[in-house]
């Protein structure tokens, strides 16, 4: 078994509903159509997030990343911590996409093992894309599967190997305390007129952490009353706020005036906050240096009153 040795990079961990940086994807029409194809954009803009981060993943042959309480996460009723994760290896034949520029390869089996659990991963196929795998079965919707959050705890990926990638096993350690926001809950009410202050606990002490601010839009309902998907939803990625701390301060504040001019003119009601952190490491393969990523993130999303 390997165990990643610890390097601390610390950025915002949101793939497809986020913007801190230029990278970020947006799928196109006939992506949007298939949800396995979509699994693939949302890989594709974490790479982006990760190497913004300072990853060196151009060369990595392969990347692993498990989170908990991201934005972009099942829309599942009820308060549950939500875990998420996906796996890739990188073969040779270029890809038409921005950061995921080799093909995936198929790696048999994937299986996270944590505290006597066994979660397996679904398997994601494209003709001109290759294989990834994602914890859920569609990257928006219900789903089984719960990755829970226990602290300080070793997280395994187990990979069962094929004739394009040999079998491995990378342990991942969990923080001792996710981030939580402690001054708003989802639904709170915020007046626009007033600065809008952000409080949060846990994390690593001395890493980076990211605050994002983003519109919300309501979930469009389909003829029987099932959401009509993520391209009814998609978010508007220059609107987006972000800001990076150099350390866990534990507090900031985003001016009136900011959060105002992020809702102007367009007709959303409300907006997700987001504070995040990631801490992440690299294994040694026969294949090349594979990248992991341990993220760490918690979001509300509130109501505005004009």
């Amino acid at each position: 078994m390997l165990k990643i040795n610890s390097l601390l990079f610390s950025i915002l961990l949101i793939f497809y509903l986020t913007g801190c940086q230029n990278g970020i994807n947006t799928p196109n029409e006939d992506d949007l159509i298939n949800p396995d194809q979509l699994n693939f954009e949302t890989v594709d803009n974490e790479i982006a997030l990760m190497k913004d981060s300072g990853m060196p993943l151009d060369n990595a042959a392969g990347i692993f990343s498990i989170g908990w309480n991201e934005m972009f996460r099942p829309f599942d009723e009820g308060n549950a911590v939500r875990g998420m994760a996906f796996a890739v290896a990188f073969g040779d034949k270029d890809t038409d996409m921005k950061h995921f520029r080799k093909i995936g390869l198929d790696m048999g089996d994937v299986y996270i093992n944590y505290a006597g659990n066994r979660i397996e991963l679904s398997r994601k196929s494209h003709d001109r894309k290759g294989t990834a795998y994602s914890l859920f079965n569609r990257p928006f919707g219900q789903s089984d599967n719960l990755l829970e959050f226990i602290p300080n705890t070793e997280y395994s990926f187990e990979v069962t190997g094929s004739d394009e990638f040999a079998p491995i096993t990378i342990t991942l350690v969990s923080p001792a305390a996710l981030m939580d926001i402690t001054n708003h809950s989802n639904g709170d009410e915020i007046n626009l007129a007033s600065d809008l202050v952000i409080n949060w606990e846990g994390g690593n002490a001395d890493g980076k952490i990211a605050v994002r601010l983003m519109p919300r839009f309501e979930m469009r309902k389909g003829h029987n009353g099932d959401p009509r998907g993520p391209m009814h939803h998609r978010p508007m990625f220059d609107r987006i706020v972000c800001q990076v701390l150099n350390t866990n301060t534990g507090t900031f504040t985003f001016p009136a005036e900011q959060v105002q001019r992020m809702l102007n003119g367009i007709d959303a009601d409300g907006i997700v906050v987001e504070v995040s952190q990631m801490n992440a490491g690299e294994v040694e393969h026969e294949n090349g240096t594979i990248r992991t990523a341990m993220r760490n993130g918690s979001s509300v999303m509130l109501k505005v009153v004009q």
